[in-house]
């Protein structure tokens, strides 16, 4: 199975607006090339605060007939609204990896709009998680979770595979995360380089792609 990560990200390395959001930062082109990403992958990562702060759309707009990734969301603590795109766009039911902690929670609140998979632990670990993928055949994953999630599956080397479109913005601010966000570095991140394979310019944007 191979993971991949996709971002877009400021002249100066920030993912995020000063409100923490990241509406209004990408183009046409990049929702395109999203969805090109999209139709290549058979499950698609998101995490809890993109669901409920972002409502992203999950169906594929660029290509009418391709069929769209499996909607996997991973819910650390609480539970998620019925009311957004991923629950009424996919041609997928989602799958929803919880902790024992919430598992009550969720099947409250989602037992008929999603599948419900519970980790037998407090916190949802990355590598359990990419196990379940693996064990349902999933062989391309595409993870648009935030910067603590990426952060999380780098930390595990679970990682194959980083898309970012560089945007023409500054933000200026400090404080905003960039693609991977924790108090702690990654360990031995000056000797594991990534190599580029790919980049493409389009308009004021360039797409790159990295792989290890």
């Amino acid at each position: 199975m191979k993971l991949s990560i996709n971002m877009a990200m400021t002249l100066d390395g920030k993912v995020v607006r000063p409100d923490g959001r990241w509406y209004g930062l990408t183009s046409k082109d990049d929702k395109h090339q999203m969805d090109v990403y999209r139709s290549q992958s058979d499950a698609l990562i998101i995490g809890k605060n993109s669901i409920i702060n972002d409502n992203p759309v999950v169906k594929i707009r660029a290509f009418p007939n391709v069929l769209n990734p499996r909607p996997v969301i991973l819910v650390r603590k609480g539970s998620l609204p019925i009311n957004k795109h991923v629950f009424e766009e996919s041609d997928h039911i989602p799958l929803v990896i919880c902790t024992k902690v919430n598992l009550k929670e969720i099947k409250t609140d989602l037992e008929n709009r999603a599948e419900i998979f519970a980790l037998d632990s407090e916190d949802i670990d990355p590598k359990k998680v990419t196990g379940i993928l693996k064990r349902k055949g999933y062989k391309n994953v595409l993870l648009e979770g935030g910067p603590k999630l990426n952060f999380s599956f780098l930390e595990g080397d679970l990682v194959d595979r980083v898309y970012i479109t560089l945007v023409p913005y500054i933000i200026g601010k400090n404080g905003l995360p960039g693609i991977a966000d924790q108090s702690i570095e990654l360990p031995k991140f000056d000797q594991n380089a990534w190599k580029l394979t790919s980049s493409t310019t389009k308009g004021n944007e360039v797409f790159l792609t990295y792989e290890k």
